[in-house]
């Protein structure tokens, strides 16, 4: 077969334009036909000059680079970075910089906005005068973008569950933005000189640098735990590129979270004040960071690395006491816990976990109860505990709670028993809080007996006076013999095992805490009602019992079986069948003799102590 005519001919060369005008009107043809060889050979080949027309190569260079393209035309997308990497080489960077940032001041995807930030930042590192006022704008515009990225959705997660929440959709595209972020930044971090950390470049950075802890550091689980984690997610990975990125631009973060916490205080007193502002005082000791515009969530993200991660503790000056680290970073707890975003609440937790083990028992006496930022956090515990969906954040709250009761004194301790009794009315916290009142009254009782404060009585916060008054808010019926009995169980038996222990560790002869003395309100307020009380609610669930057996053999004989409804506490359980309604009523009818029985054996204690 005879080879074609044209077989052997080679492709025809395309000619240098020397018209600006021209060559730019090419250019543009070639890229709106996507025609990869010619548009190299305009550019890459022919070694393009005239920079008069780079902006204008730029605008439409860039707006080729789309994930669709690359996608769709990876060759051609391939062509046009190479063609814009030569471009911000040859050209004038200041000029170069402008049209690059008319570019990302409106990203349209995340490929532009990775593949945009090394462009940018060469063009910024040509740059020989005024770089980092470049930085500044530059970085400005990049950093409302990571911005303005969703977040993941806040979704309560158990266990295992956390590794889903890393192959998110969303959370995978906030961490590849964040990386390509912090790499744009780190060749201006490493040019730092440790000598000018107070200078303007620095500072740039750094108010840059912080504001990735706030989004989208916070919304992420950064956890990472050697001994069950293999490997490190991305999102830790970002956290402890980030946080060594910040660690060369400060040399004690305790400072910077001091002053960063001042100045959240001035501006929220210039909002509430009406007084015309003060004229800018020049003080010697780091100006800027006083007028660093830190956010609260960022601040507090900060310290949940470095305490609860161990982060860039290398800046943090190891000079201050336990006690007095977690009093000042009491609000950054609150502040967390408080917010239902799974990950921000879980960082609180940790943080408030971390802090509040590293400090000994007895640390803070009652006075210190007049910071409120105590009682708020401990309320915030409390919250956790009853009403968070997450099993394992109810259980790390559960287990917090006593132990940051016990980094008070005994006067500290009495003052939030009586605060949260008066205060709180759920029974399952109230029995919880009766426990360790009684773990309180034992060691007093121990105390006693060894003689050990008899000869000042006013001292004793768990004995006479200052007991009567909080067993009164201790036992209480809330509606007397009409209380739901089985609502307040966790709270009845609780007071009940209270009232054992007293009875037997301190008997009416000794009455070394006044006990007996209170023993007439306790059988007037709390004994008597409770007997009706249990007789009456016990008597209603035998009679639904009977009715629910002799309905089931009604259905039984007409072979039917009828979905029934439960009303507890007020409140309707979802429908269920008969076999159902009668496994709960046997429950609640076991704990109605649980509480009877603690009732018979308090009942014959207090009765054989009077009687000697």
């Amino acid at each position: 077969m005879w080879a074609p005519e044209n077989a052997g001919l080679e492709p025809p060369i395309i000619e240098k334009i020397e018209d600006p005008e021209k060559l730019l009107a090419q250019i543009i043809e070639c890229i709106q036909q996507r025609d990869s060889k010619s548009l190299k050979t305009y550019i890459l080949e022919h070694k393009l000059k005239e920079d008069s027309i780079f902006w204008e190569m730029i605008l439409n260079l860039g707006s080729c680079i789309t994930t669709e393209m690359n996608e769709n035309d990876p060759g051609f997308f391939d062509v046009c970075i190479r063609c814009l990497v030569y471009i911000i080489k040859v050209g004038n960077p200041k000029e170069t910089l402008l049209a690059l940032l008319e570019q990302i001041d409106n990203f349209i995807d995340d490929t532009k906005f990775k593949s945009f930030l090394p462009l940018v930042q060469t063009t910024i590192l040509r740059m020989s005068a005024k770089l980092f006022h470049s930085l500044d704008i530059t970085l400005g515009i990049v950093s409302s973008h990571i911005k303005s990225l969703p977040l993941p959705e806040n979704v309560q997660l158990e266990g295992e569950e956390i590794k889903v929440f890393h192959m998110d959709k969303i959370v995978v595209c906030l961490v590849d933005n964040l990386q390509a972020y912090l790499d744009f930044l780190e060749p201006f971090v490493e040019k730092i000189d440790i000598g000018s950390l107070r200078s303007s470049e620095s500072l740039v950075l750094k108010k840059h640098l912080i504001s990735v802890f706030d989004q989208p550091l916070c919304y992420l689980i950064l956890t990472y735990d050697p001994q069950k984690d293999k490997v490190k997610s991305d999102g830790r990975l970002c956290a402890e590129h980030a946080m060594r990125l910040l660690c060369r631009t400060e040399t004690d973060f305790h400072r910077f979270i001091q002053n960063s916490k001042l100045q959240s205080k001035k501006a929220e007193s210039r909002e509430n004040s009406h007084l015309p502002p003060e004229a800018d005082v020049t003080d010697v000791c780091e100006v800027w960071d006083f007028k660093m515009n830190v956010s609260s969530l960022a601040a507090a993200c900060l310290v949940y690395l470095i305490h609860v991660e161990h982060l860039g503790v290398e800046k943090l000056p190891f000079i201050y006491r336990h006690d007095y680290m977690l009093e000042h970073h009491l609000d950054m707890i609150s502040l967390l816990i408080q917010n239902t975003n799974y990950p921000i609440n879980c960082k609180g937790l940790l943080l408030c976990d971390r802090l509040v083990s590293l400090v000994q028992k007895n640390s803070y006496t009652a006075e210190h109860l007049d910071n409120p930022l105590f009682m708020s956090v401990l309320n915030d515990v409390i919250n956790i505990m009853i009403n968070c969906p997450v099993r394992d954040h109810r259980g790390l709250a559960t287990k917090m709670y006593p132990l940051f009761i016990s980094l008070f004194n005994e006067a500290g301790r009495y003052q939030i028993y009586m605060t949260i009794l008066l205060t709180n009315s759920h029974s399952g916290l109230k029995g919880y809080t009766i426990t360790l009142l009684k773990n309180d009254i034992a060691k007093q009782v121990r105390k006693l007996k060894n003689k050990e404060a008899q000869s000042d009585v006013t001292e004793n916060y768990f004995a006479w006076k200052r007991l009567h008054k909080i067993l009164k808010l201790a036992f209480v019926l809330q509606d007397k013999e009409t209380t739901d009995m089985l609502e307040h169980s966790d709270q009845i038996i609780s007071c009940l095992n209270l009232l054992r222990f007293l009875a037997i560790a301190d008997p009416k002869v000794s009455n070394l805490t006044g006990f007996w003395d209170a023993l007439l309100f306790i059988d007037k307020d709390f004994l008597s009602p409770l007997r009706l009380g249990l007789d009456l609610s016990k008597a209603h669930y035998q009679l639904e019992l009977t009715n629910t057996m002799d309905e089931k053999n009604s259905d039984r004989n007409t072979n039917k079986d009828t979905d029934v409804s439960v009303v507890v506490g007020g409140m309707t359980l979802p429908s269920m069948n008969r076999h159902e309604k009668l496994g709960l009523i046997g429950k609640a009818l076991n704990t109605h003799e649980v509480m009877q029985s603690l009732l018979c054996r308090v009942s014959e204690l207090i009765d054989q102590q009077q009687k000697t």
